[in-house]
């Protein structure tokens, strides 16, 4: 680090004095250098001097992010505190807005006036990871004089930007200390925490419409447990009968709509009652509804009920789908003609009429998650969520709460109302927990608990939430193997595969290939209306020849990427024709000698080419291009900036 550092500042030196840039200067580094002088930035400087003119106002226009990002930085700043990092949040342009950490660091941060409200863009303090990451839109790290300020040298920031559902940026978070401090770990850690923001911000935004959805529809809607006591009841209930909450919360419902015998009727094989013409007795007024009773099933044992109802017209229909995340996938979607996954797929329709706990192992890319759906869709909890979890992408330390949630003030920054975790979103349903090999050993605990008796206790709770989840995991590894490697509890193993279903990879089932190249290649051709290409057989049989360790991810993007680089309208794909042939070699990879190593072109290369082949078809239009390419437009943007493609041309 000591000689990166003395070259650095030299590089730097050399650069501020006549404009040179070393080559072994990182390139990001360099174009920023590049840009901060064509933008006028002192080089001498580095301290914020531009203030957002009203920060109540700033901090009120991002308070979502804020208060969804606040727990993963008090969270990672648990873990670094006392090493002399602070942690800092900017929204998209720039200015910070939340900032947090040590007491020494705190100072220099007041001495560059790294503080919230003040502008940390390129244009104004010149190449740091904040302002460089938002222009490149992508995590950048800066160390020492990579810092276009002189006053930043002694700093080493990472940054990593956050993005919304929709693909816009919205914003970023870093984390900078003294340089000496630096280390390529930090630039993963920020990134994985942006990774959870953005995906905390998605769930939060589902559980927001959940609360809308019941208390936006027109008709009254009262929740109760087993015992007949009100667990919730929305804002259109309480007008009708003109009560307070409280009140509500009190009420005896055999009391306020005496003649129907509760206990009876949900242990009656009748599930639902509808149109039901009945009076609301309450503080001597009678209130004439139509009312909807819906008892509520767990476990084949009644539960609760819920009743909806209005004034005088009938109730049109009773919310049953919520927002939140939905199944795509059928069996009638798994494409084969192999004897071995026709049995695959009979035993796992068995298994979806069951209500037990499934494991599902095989390699990456053999449709574990498309077998989790198709088993949901086929279940009897079809019309519950589906709600799935990569369990790799979830930093250690915010396993436990995006899993099972947390309590209101369980942590500084908390959600006001609390936050509901994955298993709580997926009630009703299922929840598929993907690579669920990566849990940590203490989380596996926790996880048994969950499946022992269905219940979980969020963090910063007392109480346990009763759920009615199924779970599904999948792994591509061998658990027995991480069992006796103590990397996986094997009473949670036994307990997850109850039923164990093993993927079968594309290597042995390649008379399917036949059918799926041609799949993709339809709809591909529906997706591209001014397409119809058909694949020659001579194209498929060089398919068979490969061994598809990637297995149909890697087929589908093969196909894919020969599909949009076909030169004409109508043709039949040929691979003696394709530019790119040696990418997808047919031959083993133990048996590839050194020059034909030397012919395989990168994925950046193909992905670049492809880019300006589409661009060039669709005229310049970027809007299309987007659309050929099955991308977003503002990935395309990023991709566009990444390759230094010219548009114009």
């Amino acid at each position: 680090m000591k000689d990166y550092i003395e070259f650095i500042t030299e590089a730097w030196k050399k650069f501020i004095s006549c404009g040179k840039v070393d080559s072994k200067v990182r390139s990001e580094i360099a174009d920023s250098w590049i840009r901060c002088r064509k933008y006028g930035v002192d080089p001498h400087n580095g301290r914020g001097n531009v203030k957002y003119p009203n920060i109540d106002e700033l901090i009120n226009k991002n308070s979502e992010l804020i208060s969804v990002a606040r727990p993963v930085i008090e969270s990672i700043y648990s873990l670094v505190r006392g090493s002399g990092f602070a942690l800092f949040l900017a929204d998209k342009d720039g200015y910070i807005i939340d900032v947090i950490g040590d007491e020494d660091i705190m100072e220099k941060v007041e001495e560059l006036n790294f503080l919230k409200g003040e502008l940390w863009s390129e244009k104004v303090v010149g190449t740091n990871a904040i302002g460089t990451a938002l222009y490149l839109n992508k995590p950048v790290q800066t160390i020492g004089a990579e810092h276009y300020g002189e006053n930043q040298h002694s700093w080493t920031c990472s940054a990593a930007p956050i993005y919304d559902e929709d693909d816009n940026l919205i914003g970023c978070i870093n984390m900078s200390g003294n340089y000496y401090n630096a280390h390529s770990h930090t630039l993963g850690i920020v990134t994985a925490a942006a990774q959870s923001i953005q995906k905390q911000m998605k769930l939060a935004t589902s559980y927001k419409l959940l609360n809308i959805t019941f208390e936006s529809i027109s008709e009254g809607m009262i929740v109760m447990n087993e015992q007949m006591k009100i667990k919730r009841i929305n804002e259109q209930a309480l007008k009708i009968l003109n009560i307070s909450l409280e009140e509500a919360m009190n009420m005896d419902i055999n009391q306020v709509l005496s003649g129907i015998d509760f206990h009876k009727l949900i242990e009656s094989e009748n599930k639902f009652l509808h149109n039901l013409e009945w009076d609301f007795s309450i503080n001597n007024d009678i209130i004439k509804c139509v009312i909807d009773i819906l008892p509520l099933n767990k476990n084949e044992k009644n539960s609760g009920m819920v009743i909806t109802f209005t004034e005088v017209e009938v109730v049109h229909k009773l919310v049953n789908k919520f927002a939140g995340y939905k199944a795509q996938y059928e069996f009638k979607d798994i494409i084969t003609n192999n004897l071995e996954m026709k049995n695959m797929i009979g035993f796992s329709k068995k298994a979806a009429k069951s209500d037990c706990n499934i494991l599902i192992q095989g390699e990456s890319g053999t449709g574990k998650e498309l077998i989790s759906q198709s088993i949901h869709n086929y279940s009897n909890r079809a019309k519950g969520p589906f709600v799935a979890v990569n369990c790799a992408s979830i930093p250690s330390e915010l396993v436990e709460s995006e899993l099972f949630g947390y309590e209101k003030g369980a942590f500084t920054g908390a959600l006001k109302e609390g936050h509901p975790g994955k298993f709580e979103l997926a009630d009703g349903g299922t929840i598929f927990l993907d690579e669920i090999g990566e849990l940590p050993l203490d989380i596996q605990s926790k996880l048994l608990r969950v499946l022992d008796n269905g219940k979980i206790i969020r963090v910063g709770g007392t109480y346990e939430k009763q759920l009615n989840v199924r779970v599904i995991g999948a792994t591509n590894r061998i658990l027995k193997n991480e069992i006796s490697k103590q990397n996986f509890r094997e009473d949670l193993y036994y307990r997850l595969s109850v039923m164990e279903i093993k993927t079968i990879p594309l290597r042995k089932r390649k008379e399917d290939i036949d059918l799926l190249v041609n799949e993709f290649i339809q709809k591909l051709n529906i997706k591209n209306r001014n397409k119809f290409i058909k694949a020659k057989q001579s194209y498929i049989d060089e398919l068979k020849k490969h061994d598809w360790h990637g297995n149909i991810r890697e087929l589908k993007n093969v196909v894919e990427r020969d599909y949009y680089l076909s030169e004409d309208e109508i043709m039949n794909i040929d691979i003696n024709n394709l530019d790119y042939k040696n990418t997808l070699q047919v031959l083993n990879q133990e048996s590839l000698n050194q020059e034909e190593i030397k012919k395989i072109v990168p994925l950046d290369l193909v992905e670049e080419n492809a880019i300006r082949d589409a661009i060039k078809k669709c005229n310049g239009n970027l809007q299309l291009t987007a659309k050929l390419l099955s991308i977003g437009r503002a990935t395309l943007y990023r991709k566009i900036k990444k390759y230094n493609i010219d548009v114009s041309k």
